[in-house]
């Protein structure tokens, strides 16, 4: 059985979200990066068990003009947490496995 991956979201439709009361994450990415599907599984994961989350994926080649003109991404997978008021609390360039995920969640406040 094959891992759930995150659905793809357009940010034009998920924005409203960041800054509504609750802890909000953007793991943007690529479909064809073997790091950032890796990353939508282990989000997936985390829906899973917190289904109150809001955790969006974004494509960042659909997004493109939002990934580098608002958010200045210049790599994939990074992923941006907000805390509940819609603040940039964290940013990550990268995978990471869901332990590690786990310890970050807890530390901005998400658990």
């Amino acid at each position: 059985m094959q891992d759930k991956v995150l659905d793809i979201n357009r940010y034009k439709d998920i924005k409203h979200n960041i800054g509504n009361g609750k802890p909000t994450i953007l793991a943007f990415g690529m479909k064809h990066c073997y790091s950032c599907l890796a990353m939508s599984k282990v989000f997936a994961k985390v829906l899973e068990e917190h289904p109150e989350y809001q955790i969006y994926s974004i494509d960042s080649q659909n997004d493109r003009l939002v990934a580098r003109d608002i958010y200045k991404l210049k790599e994939m997978p990074t992923q941006i947490f907000f805390n509940e008021q819609g603040k940039e609390v964290f940013r990550h360039i990268g995978a990471y496995k869901k332990p590690v995920v786990d310890i970050i969640l807890k530390k901005w406040g998400f658990l």
